[in-house]
């Protein structure tokens, strides 16, 4: 028996991921895929690579990583810094999170003195790509990581061109890790998601922190983690072909069947 997990959608949120990885069964056979979005929004983003990178380190043949649209962004930044400063403006919690709180105090007269946002952006990118360069240059080896697909099933941070001969070829890079809004219906294999909550998509705010599986071929599980304090977990297993979730219910987690 071997047992497939799914988790996505971390945003810097440490915690909730080591909660979720306490589900994860380390059996020889089982594998554990990592859908992207691990970063932003959330204040430990540095913390959440290094545990991932962490992760494939002890479990080399088990963990599989793709990419997701905030790693992709984070990755153009720390290449384009003085052109694309979003990092700065919106997400900079992520930023923050790769300096202790001694180094960043010794940047602040620094910071003052380069004024202009672009500049700002650019110390920051130089920063931590010197800082932290075994750790972008771990992370640029998955920038090509679009999803993984199995006999049954395909995992992907948003979704595909749903074309049963097409879709390899078909779906853009864009698509890969943007796809919006999410796809419903029937599809030749299951295709598990993150990238859009689950209470969007469910049009049901009881889905926050749950997965979302829409009856027919596909299964959302961007818990939205930041409000729900939970990193959903989708097991899939490979000799029942059931797929199960787990609910935190009084201290503890129980596991339920999302699909036989």
């Amino acid at each position: 028996m071997t047992k497939l997990y799914a988790i996505s959608d971390i945003h810097g949120e440490l915690a909730c991921m080591e909660e979720a990885l306490i589900l994860v069964d380390w059996q020889e056979k089982n594998c554990l895929f990592l859908l992207g979005d691990y970063i932003n929004r959330g204040n430990q983003g540095c913390q959440v690579l290094y545990r991932i990178k962490e992760l494939e380190e002890l479990y080399p043949s088990q963990v599989t990583i793709l990419i997701g649209n905030h790693e992709q962004m984070f990755l153009e930044w720390l290449q384009n810094s003085e052109e694309y400063t979003v990092m700065v403006d919106s997400y900079f919690e992520t930023i923050r999170s790769f300096f202790s709180d001694v180094e960043f105090d010794e940047m602040k007269e620094h910071l003052l003195s380069l004024g202009a946002v672009e500049k700002i952006s650019h110390f920051f990118a130089q920063k931590i790509t010197e800082k932290h360069s075994e750790l972008i240059k771990w992370l640029r080896t998955k920038e090509n990581n679009w999803y993984i697909e199995t006999e049954t099933n395909i995992y992907v941070h948003a979704g595909i061109f749903e074309d049963e001969e097409l879709w390899k070829v078909a779906t853009t890079k864009d698509e890969f890790v943007w796809k919006y809004p999410a796809e419903t219906g029937k599809f030749y294999k299951n295709i598990i998601a993150g990238h859009i909550g689950t209470t969007e998509i469910a049009k049901n705010q009881t889905f926050l922190g749950q997965v979302f599986f829409d009856g027919k071929s596909h299964f959302y599980i961007d818990g939205e983690t930041n409000k729900s304090r939970i990193v959903p977990v989708l097991v899939y297993d490979t000799e029942t072909e059931m797929f199960t979730s787990y609910l935190y219910d009084d201290g503890c987690w129980r596991e339920y069947i999302v699909k036989k």
